[in-house]
Parts: C-alpha cells; sequence; structure tokens
C-alpha cells in the first residue's frame, strides 16, 4: 500500500499567522499547500489537506486531523524576526531521522537561492518536542516547512515572482514523491507525456485523455503553462467558476490590465478553448483563451 500524506496550511482564519509588506501569512500557507495538493493528486499521490480554505484550526482541532492518520504531514509556514533574518528551515521531530527534513531543505535552497538557516528539531525537556505540531501529532511523520522570512523584503520579494513560488512548491513535491516512492515529473514533463500518448493513439476523438487536456491550437504547452494571464478587453471580462460560457456560471469580472498570477492549462469548451487559472489565493477559475480577449505574460 502506498503512503498516504497530508498537507496543513499553516495558520487561518483568526490567527493570521506572520505577517510582512502586506501579506499574512496564512495566505501564502493555503496558496503553496493548494498548489501542493493538486499536484501530487495529480502524480498518483494519496493525499489530504488540513484546511482548504481561509477558516481557524486550533490545536486539538488541527492535530486531530493529522495524529496517527498519515504516513507524512508537511506543515506550511513562513517565519518574521527582525526584517534582517532570512533564509529556509525545516524542523523535524525529536523521535524522527532528520533525513526528510534536510532533503527538503536543500531541495527549497536549490530552487529558490535562498540561503539554508538550518534543519533542526527543539525541545521543552529531553525526549519531548517543543512544536505541538510534533508532539502530539502521534506516529504521523511531521515536518514543519519555513520557506523564508516574510518580513524580510529579499525573502518577500523573491515569493511575489510567481516562477519562484511555483518552483518552491515543486521542490518540496519532488522531495515527497522520493519519501512515498512516487514517480515525480515536473508539469511540463507531463504535458510532453501527455502529448505523446495522445498522438500513439491516433487523437481518436473518443480516446480517454491524459493527464491534462492537449491545446488544440498548435502551440507548445510550455509556452503558457505557469504563465500570467491579463485582460486586453476594453470592457469588463467574463470569467467562470466552472469551464462554461453560460451566464449562470460566471464568477466575475476582470477590467483591462487585470488578470491571474498563474496559467494552468488550456482546455476545450464547447466551440472555444478557456485557460484554467489560479489567483493568488489558491482558487480555480476559467477564462477565455482567445488572444482578442488575453495575452499571456
Amino acid at each position: 500500500m502506498s503512503k498516504t500524506v497530508i498537507i496543513d496550511a499553516g495558520h487561518g482564519g483568526a490567527d493570521s499567522g506572520a505577517s510582512g509588506f502586506g501579506v499574512q501569512e496564512k495566505e501564502w500557507a493555503l496558496k503553496i499547500s493548494l498548489y501542493q495538493y493538486e499536484r501530487l493528486k495529480e502524480l498518483g499521490a494519496q493525499v489530504y489537506m488540513t484546511r482548504q480554505s481561509d477558516h481557524s484550526l486550533n490545536h486539538m482541532q488541527r492535530v486531530s486531523k493529522i495524529k496517527d492518520q498519515y504516513d507524512v504531514c508537511l506543515s506550511n509556514h513562513w517565519n518574521a524576526f527582525n526584517g534582517a533574518a532570512r533564509g529556509v528551515e525545516t524542523i523535524y521531530s525529536v523521535r524522527a531521522q532528520p533525513a526528510f527534513a534536510e532533503d527538503l531543505a536543500r531541495r527549497l535552497v536549490s530552487a529558490t537561492g535562498l540561503p539554508l538557516r538550518r534543519a533542526f528539531s527543539r525541545e521543552i525537556k529531553k525526549g519531548v518536542d517543543y512544536y505541538f505540531m510534533h508532539r502530539l501529532t502521534g506516529r504521523t511523520e511531521t515536518v514543519i516547512i519555513e520557506y523564508g522570512f516574510i518580513d524580510n523584503r529579499e525573502d518577500h520579494q523573491l515569493y511575489l515572482n510567481e516562477d519562484v513560488f511555483t518552483a518552491a512548491a515543486e521542490a518540496v513535491i519532488e522531495g515527497v514523491c522520493s519519501k512515498v516512492n512516487i514517480l515525480y515529473q515536473s508539469p511540463a514533463a507531463r504535458v510532453k507525456t501527455a502529448k505523446s500518448v495522445n498522438a500513439a493513439d491516433g487523437g481518436d476523438k473518443g480516446s480517454t485523455p491524459v493527464l491534462i487536456n492537449q491545446p488544440h491550437s498548435g502551440v507548445c504547452p510550455d509556452t503558457y503553462i505557469g504563465r500570467r494571464l491579463r485582460s486586453v478587453h476594453e470592457g469588463k471580462l467574463r470569467f467562470y467558476s466552472k469551464p462554461s460560457w453560460q451566464d449562470k456560471d460566471v464568477y466575475g469580472y476582470l477590467n483591462k490590465g487585470l488578470g491571474f498570477p498563474v496559467v494552468m492549462e488550456k482546455i476545450p469548451v464547447g466551440r472555444g478553448e478557456q485557460y484554467k487559472v489560479r489567483n493568488s489565493r489558491g482558487q480555480i477559475f476559467y477564462v477565455t483563451a482567445s488572444s482578442r480577449f488575453v495575452e499571456l505574460i
């Protein structure tokens, strides 16, 4: 039986966590957790979350969702101190071996260019973990990840770059795949695999899509996945809660110049195409892929 994973988006609701330059820790923790959850599902992991929206969990509510129920728990956080401290930290239980936490730290440093502060454990007294996420989660191997310092200008600016944010998320995903013995493939590699398999089956309209829908524009998928989308429409551009062109599925509108930070894929919808996009809070929407109305930047 394959190992199970739960992702804990730190803080939430009334507990905002640390903050810096107008961003609350709970927002970035949820954003990166939702991304990792979706990607690990795509890769075939048995993966779950403690929270998928901005709501409060007290300590006991949080650990009750984790304790002894999963093999691995990732608890996602950003640090804060004095505005000068920066870098990556991972924290493991005194009852665990350091290898997994050390591996995740190395991968994050390599992916982001941030300095490595340390991978460490902390005790209240000999043999008793300081952090409740280690002390109270039983046999589940919990690693607390501090992706950087949200109140440090360099770290903060780095994570405002969506490419870096995604690279950090992917670095952890790759480490988890190694830990639970699942084959890791980057998003671009999975797109290419899907394209090759679809080509091999002759492109039959009745064939089952592989992983993602292959775009019909003839453009290589790598040219849009992970990029930002911006409206170039002079009026209000609709975006939808699901793949649809129907009025009832309209979620909101984009003014010219506004858009979404991440394009996930392009899909056929009726006689047209839409981009599946993600906003900064991790919510998924759908918007036209027509170059008459949007551009990728």
